[in-house]
C-alpha cells in the first residue's frame, strides 16, 4: 500500500505557531502587530480622502488593507527570527542548525569535525563557493582544536582557502543572527566540481572526532525553519 503523503500545515496555523512561541518573550510583538497595520490602513484612506474620488478611496482602502497584513506578517516573521536566535544563543550545535539553513552554495556537516571532552570547545565544517569554513563555538577555548583542524585540513586540501568563524557574543565573534551573513560574504574560490571534489575528500579521509562530552547535544536547538520562513 503506497504511502501517503505527509500534509503540509495550513499557513495559518504555521502563523499561530510562530506567534504563540514568540509572544511570551516578545513583549512589543502584538502592540506592533496592532500599530503598524493600523498606520498603514490609516494612511491609505488618508490617501484616498484627499484626492477627492469614492473610487479611489475604495481602492486605496482596499490596497492598504493588503499591505497592511503584508506589513503584520513581516513583522512576525522578523520578532520571530530574531526571538529564535536570542533563545539559541549559547547552546550548543546552535551554529549548525543556522548554517545548515543555507540553500545553495554551501554544505554543512551535521556532525562536529572536532569536540573538546574537557570543555566546550565544538568544531563544525562546511565546504562552499568561498571554500572551507569552520565555525567554532566556546570561544578561545576552542583556538588549539581549530588550529589542528586548519593545518589537517591544509594538508588533505591544499590551495583551498579555510576560513574560521567563532561563533558567539564576545569580541571578535559572531552571533547567530549575523553567521550565515558572515558564511556567505567569502568571495567564490570554488566552482560546484571542485566543491564536489573536497567535500567528498574531507568526508573519506574523515577528522578526529572525540567523543561528546555529557551534557553537550549539539543536535539539541533548531529552529522551526517552515515557521521562519512563513510557509
Amino acid at each position: 500500500m503506497a504511502k501517503e503523503p505527509e500534509k503540509r500545515p495550513r499557513w495559518y496555523k504555521l502563523v499561530a505557531q510562530a506567534y504563540k512561541s514568540t509572544a511570551p518573550y516578545d513583549k512589543w510583538l502584538l502592540p506592533l502587530m496592532i500599530a503598524i497595520p493600523l498606520v498603514v490602513i490609516g494612511i491609505g484612506v488618508v490617501i484616498g480622502l484627499l484626492s477627492g474620488s469614492t473610487w479611489i478611496l475604495v481602492y486605496s482602502i482596499i490596497f492598504s488593507v493588503l499591505l497592511a497584513a503584508l506589513a503584520a506578517m513581516y513583522t512576525l516573521t522578523r520578532r520571530f527570527e530574531r526571538n529564535a536566535y536570542i533563545r539559541m544563543e549559547g547552546q550548543p550545535g546552535a551554529s549548525i542548525s543556522i548554517a545548515q539553513s543555507i540553500r545553495s552554495g554551501w554544505q554543512f556537516n551535521e556532525e562536529p569535525i572536532s569536540v573538546d571532552p574537557r570543555g566546550k570547545g565544538i568544531v563544525f565544517q562546511g565546504v562552499g563557493k568561498g571554500g572551507v569554513v569552520l565555525i567554532a563555538e566556546g570561544g578561545n577555548g576552542a583556538r588549539k582544536q581549530v588550529e589542528a583542524t586548519q593545518r589537517r585540513i591544509t594538508k588533505l586540501v591544499p590551495g583551498v582557502p579555510v576560513h574560521v568563524i567563532y561563533e558567539g557574543t564576545g569580541e571578535g565573534q559572531v552571533p547567530l543572527k549575523s553567521l550565515v551573513k558572515a558564511i556567505k560574504k567569502h568571495k567564490k574560490a570554488l566552482t560546484k566540481a571542485q566543491r564536489a571534489q573536497v567535500a567528498a575528500r574531507l568526508n573519506a579521509i574523515g577528522g578526529a572526532k572525540l567523543p561528546l562530552p555529557k551534557g553537550v547535544d549539539p543536535m539539541r536547538a533548531r529552529p522551526d525553519r517552515k515557521a521562519m520562513r512563513g510557509r
